[in-house]
């Protein structure tokens, strides 16, 4: 990090969960720093959000990093050029590395004496896709393919940043799922309730996976009272052994969901 003026901050957590097998380890991160703050932006005393995806490899490298999503284009170069850099321990299934989906948030914060920096609007600060049961629970570390026909639900850990108000409130959500080919259906949606003063709330779910959903890459996209907030990405194949994820990833030139 550069300097004592203000705070940038991750939210990235790839780990093993709790439910998995002891041979089904999520990616560990064990290098790479957040991107360094726009002196413009810090000038400003603006803040912002960066949700990107891509890939870990095999090798544990980073691949196809894009953004999905940002809640101010002047945090955007800084982002992917510091998540290129990263690396990590690659994820393990029945003992073997495997390639597995990258959902990253990352999180520019200022540190600002007698008063906080603001969003423009609620924003994904971060979001852990796994596959899960029929009660939902997950079954497998976060950005492991969903397997179409063995995994009836995916399990979404959500960290939803906000703007500071100080009184509680709610506000509805509305999560859609989005199709390779770009259909999209609804499915999840709550009134999330803000405590006072809140700058982030954490919250999870469970959503089924449809019969008619085809392999591919697919995402989830999160509206806040009718306001695009962001999402993340995961993927679905039949057969992910025989699944070409790499090949799969939707390139910027060829457009991501917005």
């Amino acid at each position: 990090m550069k300097g004592p003026a203000f705070l940038a901050a991750i939210a990235l957590g790839f780990g093993l969960s709790a439910s998995a097998p002891a041979q089904n380890v999520g990616a560990q991160r064990i290098a790479g720093e957040v991107g360094e703050y726009p002196e413009t932006l810090k000038m400003a005393q603006t803040q912002g959000d960066v949700l990107l995806i891509g890939r870990i490899d095999r090798t544990g490298a980073v691949r196809d990093v894009a953004v999905l999503a940002t809640s101010h284009e002047g945090f955007v170069d800084s982002a992917l050029a510091a998540a290129k850099l990263w690396r990590f321990r690659p994820a393990i299934k029945d003992g073997k590395p495997i390639e597995i989906a990258l959902n990253l948030g990352m999180r520019f914060r200022l540190q600002l004496e007698n008063r906080r920096g603001q969003l423009p609007r609620p924003m994904v600060g971060n979001v852990d896709i796994s596959p899960a049961d029929a009660s939902g629970k997950a079954t497998a570390p976060e950005g492991f393919p969903v397997r179409k026909g063995v995994d009836p639900r995916i399990f979404a850990d959500v960290l939803l940043d906000v703007s500071v108000n100080p009184q509680a409130h709610t506000v509805p959500l509305n999560v859609e799922a989005w199709s390779p080919g770009g259909r999209r259906a609804e499915v999840y949606s709550t009134e999330l309730l803000i405590p006072a003063n809140s700058t982030e709330l954490k919250f999870t779910f469970s959503a089924a996976i449809g019969p008619e959903w085809e392999d591919g890459v697919w995402f989830l996209r999160f509206f806040v009272a009718d306001a695009d907030a962001g999402g993340g990405m995961f993927w679905l194949a039949k057969d992910p052994s025989k699944f070409d994820f790499a090949a799969k990833m939707p390139r910027p030139k060829a457009g991501l969901p917005n």
